[in-house]
C-alpha cells in the first residue's frame, strides 16, 4: 500500500492469502470476500482458464479475466480498475486498483513483490526444511518483525497477528511470555531458556519445541517434533547469524 515508485499513487487494497485459502495479512480497505471466490482462484491457478467463462469474483464484484501468466499470474478487469493475483509457492499476493493507477503499475508492485515472496520460499525449503543429519524440522517459517509472512512451510501454523506481537514484546522485554505461556496457532509452548532480545525457546514435552531467532527485520522460527533440541537450534540460530551479517 505503499507509493508506487514516487507517482504519489496507491493501491486501493492488497491482501497476502495462503495458497489454502488463509489470510496472511491485509488491508483495512480489503473487501470481504467469500470462500466459493478465493477456492475458484486458487483452482484458477492449478488449471489455467476455468475463471475465463464466469469471471473473477471478489466480494461479489465481478472482474473480466484478461491475459496473465498461466499458474502464475491472474489479471482482470472492472471498469477503469481492475485486480492482479501473483501466486508465490505457499501465498498468493493480491492487488486491487482504481484510476489514476495504471494496469502496467498495479502489475508491477504485486509481481515484484511476488517474487520477492519466492525468494524467501526458496531460501527458507533450502535452509530451514533440509536434511540435517538425517533430520528435519516439522515446521518452520521467516515472519517479518511487523508479522507479514515471508516464507513458511506448508507445515506451518496459521498465526494469529496478537501471537506475533507478543513474542515481540518478548524479545524487548524479556521474560513476558513466561507468566502466560508462548502461542503459535493456538498451540501452547512454556517458555525455556533462551538468550534475552534474541532467542526465544518454548517446549510441550514430548509433543514438540520451538525456537524462534529474531534478525534485524525478521524472526527465524523452526518447530521440531523428533528432532532434539540442539540441532534445531543450531539451524534456526545459524540461519540468524547469517541474516544479521547481512543487515
Amino acid at each position: 500500500m505503499c507509493d508506487i515508485d514516487g507517482t504519489g499513487h496507491h493501491l486501493s487494497s492488497a491482501a497476502i492469502f495462503g495458497t489454502d485459502g488463509a489470510v496472511w495479512a491485509k488491508s483495512g480497505s480489503f473487501p470481504e470476500f467469500k470462500p466459493d471466490e478465493i477456492n475458484a482462484i486458487i483452482k484458477e491457478f492449478d488449471a489455467a482458464g476455468t475463471l475465463a467463462p464466469t469471471g473473477l469474483f471478489l466480494a461479489g464484484a465481478k472482474y473480466m479475466v484478461i491475459q496473465g501468466e498461466p499458474g502464475a499470474v491472474i489479471r482482470g478487469k472492472k471498469g477503469a480498475g481492475g485486480i492482479c493475483i501473483k501466486k508465490t509457492g505457499q501465498a498468493m499476493v493480491f492487488g486491487i486498483y482504481e484510476e489514476p493507477v495504471a494496469p502496467g503499475q498495479c502489475n508491477m508492485v504485486v509481481e515484484r513483490l511476488g517474487d520477492y515472496l519466492m525468494s524467501w520460499q526458496a531460501f527458507l525449503d533450502d535452509n530451514l526444511m533440509c536434511e540435517t543429519k538425517g533430520l528435519h524440522l516439522f515446521a518452520a517459517a521467516i515472519i517479518g518483525h511487523d508479522g507479514l509472512v515471508w516464507a513458511q512451510s506448508a507445515s506451518f501454523p496459521q498465526v494469529k497477528p496478537k501471537e506475533i506481537t507478543a513474542i515481540m514484546n518478548d524479545f524487548s522485554e524479556p521474560g513476558s511470555l513466561a507468566p502466560t505461556g508462548l502461542y503459535l496457532g493456538g498451540i501452547k509452548y512454556t517458555v525455556i531458556q533462551g538468550e534475552p532480545g534474541a532467542v526465544i525457546r518454548g517446549t510441550r514435552g514430548l509433543e514438540g519445541n520451538v525456537t524462534i531467532k529474531k534478525t534485524t527485520m525478521s524472526l527465524i522460527i523452526g518447530i521440531y517434533e523428533s528432532m532434539a533440541q540442539g540441532p534445531c537450534n543450531m539451524i534456526v540460530e545459524s540461519l540468524g547469524d547469517y541474516l544479521l551479517k547481512q543487515h
